[in-house]
């Protein structure tokens, strides 16, 4: 029985034979002969300090439950990971250690950090055939990246950029399988209306080219 639950309406309805048999159970001793009245205000009472004792254990146990912690803006490690939002588009998210970062800073010659996009041919390619790289701030740590066209794998390199020296690799992804995706499908503006006059001056074709060859521009 929950004794903390008891109330004068209840234990008035029970004979005296079992609020004497409920009283023994809560360690009570009840005189003979004590007047029922005073036995139900004895197990009132009982049970009005069980329902504290209750309440305090399970407010002990609540302040024991740490709240959730709010993700830290940092794990102060060098990493970078790509998540392809659909196969034209890829976001990068990315972390560098402290003390990399305030020695980077600190180089002379230091001009800015960048993301290289290499293309490989295939996934066992060491070699990239091509790349092209985008300047991010110091303060950064997320970009959204238009992928190459007809390029079926890609790894991005976190890249710190000195003035008069070699450049340093802070962090690699894992090269990613592109899904097949038609280069003309990926066009911008694909029903971009052109007169026929500048249709016959090859003008279709030298946006295709330049957006081929310069997709970061369009965005």
């Amino acid at each position: 029985m929950d004794y903390a639950i008891l109330s004068r309406q209840y234990l008035e309805t029970l004979p005296s034979a079992d609020l004497i048999a409920l009283a023994d159970d809560l360690g009570i001793d009840v005189p003979e002969n004590l007047n029922r009245r005073f036995i139900i205000g004895e197990l009132l009472d009982t049970a009005a300090e069980i329902k504290r004792e209750n309440y305090t254990d399970l407010k002990n146990d609540s302040d024991k439950i740490h709240p959730v912690s709010v993700l830290p803006e940092t794990y102060n490690e060098n990493q970078i990971s790509v998540v392809l939002r659909n196969p034209v588009w890829a976001y990068v998210y990315w972390d560098i250690r402290e003390a990399d970062f305030q020695k980077i800073q600190k180089t002379a010659g230091f001009t800015s950090l960048v993301l290289r996009v290499s293309s490989f041919s295939n996934q066992d390619s060491v070699k990239p055939s091509d790349y092209f790289e985008i300047s991010v701030s110091v303060s950064d740590r997320n970009q959204y990246i238009l992928l190459p066209a007809s390029v079926k794998n890609i790894r991005i390199d976190l890249v710190a950029e000195f003035k008069g020296s070699a450049s340093e690799l802070l962090a690699s992804s894992k090269k990613i399988n592109l899904p097949h995706m038609p280069a003309e499908l990926m066009l911008p503006l694909p029903d971009l209306r052109i007169s026929p006059i500048l249709e016959l001056s090859g003008l279709r074709e030298l946006l295709r080219t330049h957006y081929l060859n310069h997709r970061q521009s369009f965005l």
